[in-house]
């Protein structure tokens, strides 16, 4: 198995090496024939100056080729299939002159190519080393993990082994991930921490700032929780000042906004382009802007392992490459003469230091005046193009959007559990920040669980989801082991999250009063006033089944909309809808048992489900809806040009995987049945088969439940699936169709810290396909219409888009696809899914077209309230509602999360972010009797403070702020 593994690997990275001899000649295609490029490089030999002529082959077979020069023999080598690249040595020139070679390619006839060879550019080459940490992908991640802290213990050694060595040839080691040095940190002992200080004050070792190479499923609280090692780094006054994320081909969009103040201002990006398009066709430098305008200096490098493709970690460097590489730069433009190149020690990822490239440099610059070479550490190439080119960069204000979060819809149902495990968590962290704000006690080990919380959630949003072999060898031990462990990482924080929301809810039940009558207490962690339904289990005892019930709002005195959606033995799960839960605060609801059986739920329709918002037309031969009419827009809102119908379940297949052509079948033995007609919602329900899930019978399906939900009380649709999945490592995937139709409209839709329309990124970034922190939007002048999805995160826009590659997303009609299913990758992700997965969409529509209303419409329906019920008891009530911290201010800067500080008691942290791009001001004030805010101070991502005490939270365009209150 050692082997397979091994073979695996070669295998990865003879496609990687493919791609950048490819990318040596021109980033798409290389044309057939012979190039010649001039070669930066000057050396002597016998007393005299010499450069060379980078001379490339494509051929489509084996042969011999003969290259001549001034009539002598300058190459005679086997031709290989594919790129070729030779070095014919050239007296050096001080000005250009016009030379010709003779080249002869097997027995045909010799032809000559001319060059005008000039004056060598002078170029300085920096060598950073790393591990390149892909968390699982060589090995177990039990594995990995630890051995990544026992290569920062062999790059102190290797340090000390060179350290008499010429400084450009001394190792030099970067700690990629500041997980791997915040644990090396906390379990070595001070001796070996006080070496790894020195020589990161030496500037031979360096700390990264972003704690591993993340795909796109994370959201903005992830990617703040992502940042706390800088804490500990700051405590032992460990400099960062750059952030490198290799192999994932793009980031975060809140990162500018999120290192802002912390001292990281470089952003270094080795992207590997399997599978996805570079953006820039060079190694480029410019400035990368959040929606606010907050910055880093970003560098898309050429790919992690560059290096390696010289041959940095052999016995010595093949000048052919190294040079071929930066005689195409210079065709390209490339405007430095220096370069930043990144490699590991062996030619694998998780690879451990090694000093063969010390060696290397020596005998390199022994032999060349130029180019150069010197091991470097990350950071030294960005601060010289800032320093000597900073102001002279382009700028770009867009998305970075990532190729390679598409792989996690091969792992639909684990997906939809981290995503739920934020959710829960963002609410845990508003709970104790309420808790905080009463003066409550919190438990000394609050910010440890919330830690390892936020670990298992990162670990499994990292980017690495499979083995190398994981679709090869789908069933293998190593496959089977690393997904396991992988997958785990999503239930460990779905199950330790649960707990601290019991914790949460337990540490503010003192201020939760019981009354004589049976209350609930629903709770709103979230900054503003909402309204919504809620989902609660509750026992039979508090809330009888079969009893008629009315749940009243005590603060008004109306009745709260309720409705069973399932029952137990002990009781059953309920839905309220719910108006005006204060913000960061809580209402309380009566029970009222009048003590006579209850009505069961009317059935609904079949064929029209109709309130004062919507008519909703169901279509018999797929049981999706083929009209969805908004009354108050007066609009029909689906697309009858688009040949699937609104919610209808698309199957994709490929014989060539991810490669064109694509064969799509939808639903059939569709059956449609009356659902519910409650006070919450009227539904129809749909079962129907579909290839590749169970198979059921004539008028019996099985492979996909649907049910279709009308909300009767809120403008607001609701699809929920459950699907049947049977397991297929052949190519497929699964997509439900939303063919929207809105005057004058775009897509718009919620990345990772910022809004952006269709488009609106870096080209190059993902097209294809995108991910969605919370709502995808189509939005035009006259209204918009916002989709939601807990569980699903991945969309194509205007149509399925496998397979093109556009650089710049063409425009197209506002269809959207959400992407619920693939296993469309050769390695890396999973081969197959199976079982049931259930998941659904939550769908509304608004003549308020802000990015406002989406937004809060969209955290809303993902945060769930919250609550507590208690039986009749001793009558301790005394307020039907309560707030906690007050905000007032602008509606349009919005509380994105808040939770206690841990710097003093008592005192919390709440990040705002500017949704319009407009100036906005919050004031925050207490509600709590006897309890004031004594300051408010502005803090970083890692909690330092900036400047003075405010009185108020000012905010600019699209601005994140974090502030610390304390009372």
């Amino acid at each position: 198995m050692e082997k397979m593994r091994i073979y695996k690997t070669q295998i990865i990275l003879l496609v990687m090496s493919v791609i950048f001899f490819t990318n040596l000649a021109g980033q798409n295609s290389v044309p057939s024939g012979v190039e010649l490029l001039n070669a930066p490089v000057l050396f002597r030999e016998g007393g005299k100056s010499y450069q060379q002529i980078v001379v490339s082959c494509r051929s489509d077979k084996e042969g011999k080729i003969l290259i001549t020069y001034d009539g002598k023999v300058a190459v005679r080598e086997v031709l290989k299939k594919g790129l070729n690249k030779y070095l014919v040595t050239v007296p050096a020139v001080s000005k250009p002159k016009k030379t010709t070679l003779s080249v002869k390619i097997d027995e045909g006839a010799a032809v000559s190519y001319s060059i005008n060879v000039v004056p060598p550019k002078k170029w300085d080459i920096y060598l950073v080393q790393h591990s390149h940490t892909d968390i699982g992908y060589t090995r177990p991640q039990s594995e990995i993990l630890a051995e990544q802290m026992r290569y920062i213990d062999y790059a102190l050694d290797y340090c000390d082994q060179t350290d008499n060595l010429p400084d450009e040839a001394k190792f030099r080691w970067t700690c990629e991930s500041s997980w791997v040095t915040r644990e090396y940190l906390r379990s070595r002992p001070k001796s070996q921490i006080d070496r790894f200080l020195k020589r990161i004050s030496e500037g031979r070792i360096e700390v990264m700032g972003m704690y591993a190479n993340m795909a796109e499923i994370a959201d903005e609280n992830v990617m703040f929780d992502f940042l706390q090692p800088l804490k500990e780094f700051d405590k032992l006054h460990i400099p960062v000042k750059a952030a490198m994320q290799n192999d994932v081909n793009g980031i975060a969009w809140c990162m500018p906004d999120y290192f802002k103040n912390t001292g990281v201002k470089y952003l270094i990006m080795g992207i590997n382009e399997t599978r996805s398009v570079l953006p820039f066709d060079k190694p480029t430098c410019f400035w990368w802007e959040s929606p606010s305008g907050a910055r880093l200096l970003a560098f898309r490098a050429d790919h992690y392992m560059t290096g390696n493709f010289f041959g940095a970690e052999s016995d010595v460097i093949k000048p052919e490459n190294l040079l071929g590489h930066l005689a195409d730069l210079d065709k390209k433009g490339y405007p430095f003469d220096r370069l930043g190149v990144q490699f590991s020690g062996y030619f694998t990822d998780n690879a451990p230091p090694s000093t063969a490239a010390c060696a290397n440099v020596i005998a390199w610059n022994k032999k060349y005046e130029f180019p150069k070479i010197r091991l470097a550490v990350a950071s030294e190439f960005s601060e010289y193009v800032e320093k000597n080119y900073g102001d002279k960069l382009p700028v770009y204000r867009t998305a970075w959007l990532d190729w390679w979060t598409d792989g996690y819809g091969s792992t639909s149902r684990e997906t939809a559990e981290s995503r739920k495990a934020k959710n829960i968590k963002q609410v845990d962290e508003g709970l104790f920040a309420m808790v905080s704000v009463m003066g409550g006690e919190l438990n000394p080990a609050l910010e440890t669980n919330l830690d390892h919380i936020s670990e298992n959630i990162i670990f499994f949003d990292e980017h690495t989801c499979g083995a190398d072999e994981s679709v090869s060898h789908p069933y293998s031990e190593n496959s089977t082991k690393q997904w396991l462990q992988k997958g785990a990482y999503a239930w460990e924080a779905l199950k330790k999250v649960t707990l601290l929301n019991e914790e949460a809810l337990a540490r503010f039940q003192p201020y939760l009063k019981k009354a004589d009558f049976p209350v609930i207490y629903v709770m709103n962690p979230l900054g503003w006033k909402r309204s919504g339904t809620v989902n609660l289990f509750v026992d039979c005892k508090v809330l009888p089944i079969r009893t008629r019930t009315r749940i009243v709002d005590i603060s008004t005195g109306e009745d709260v909309p309720a409705q069973i959606v399932s029952k137990r033995a002990e009781g059953a799960w309920w839905v309220l809808e719910v108006k005006d839960i204060p913000a960061m605060g809580y209402k309380a609801l009566k029970i009222e048992l009048p003590g006579f059986n209850a009505k069961d739920d009317e059935e609904g329709n079949t064929e029209v489900l109709e309130n004062e918002y919507y008519k909703l037309v169901i279509d018999k031969a797929t049981g999706s809806i083929s009209s969805l009419y908004d009354k108050e827009l007066k609009l029909e809102m689906a697309d009858s040009q688009n040949p699937y119908k609104l919610g209808q379940p698309v199957r994709e297949t490929s014989e060539k995987r991810d490669v064109s052509p694509f064969i799509r079948s939808t639903v059939s033995n569709v059956k449609i049945e009356k659902g519910v007609k409650g006070a919450v919602w009227e539904s129809v329900k749909i079962s129907s088969d579909l290839d590749g899930f169970e198979k059921g019978t004539d008028g019996s399906p099985k492979g996909i439940d649907t049910e279709i939900r009308l909300y009767t009380n809120r403008k607001k649709i609701e699809i929920r699936y459950m699907a049947r999945k049977l397991i297929i490592t052949d190519p497929e995937a699964l997509y439900v169709a939303f063919p929207f139709s809105l005057p004058g409209s775009r897509i718009v839709f919620e990345t990772i810290g910022g809004i952006l329309s269709q488009g609106q990124q870096l080209p190059g970034s993902s097209t294809d396909w995108n991910v969605a922190q919370n709502f995808v939007a189509v939005r035009g002048k006259s209204g918009q219409i916002v989709v939601v999805s807990n569980e699903v995160p991945l969309w194509h826009f205007s149509d399925f888009n496998m397979n093109k590659y556009d650089r710049i997303p063409k425009a197209g009609k506002t269809w959207l696809y959400s992407w619920v299913m693939n296993n469309y990758w050769f390695t890396n992700f999973r081969a197959y899914q199976e079982g049931a997965f259930s998941w659904g969409y939550q769908i509304t529509s608004s003549a308020d077209t802000s990015n406002t209303f989406a937004t809060m419409y969209a955290w809303g329906e993902r945060n769930h309230f919250p609550t507590r019920t208690f039986p009749a008891g001793e009558n301790e009530f005394k307020a039907a509602t309560l707030e906690t911290l007050k905000i007032t201010g602008d509606k349009n800067a919005m509380l994105t999360n808040s939770r206690p500080s841990f710097t003093r008691p008592g005192a919390v942290l709440l990040r705002f972010r500017e949704l319009e791009g407009k100036n906005a001001e919050v004031k925050l004030s207490s509600a709590v009797p006897g309890r004031t805010v004594k300051k408010l101070t502005e803090v970083n991502a890692a909690g330092k403070a900036l400047g003075q005490p405010i009185g108020s939270v000012q905010l600019k365009p699209f601005e994140v702020k974090f502030i610390e209150v304390e009372f």
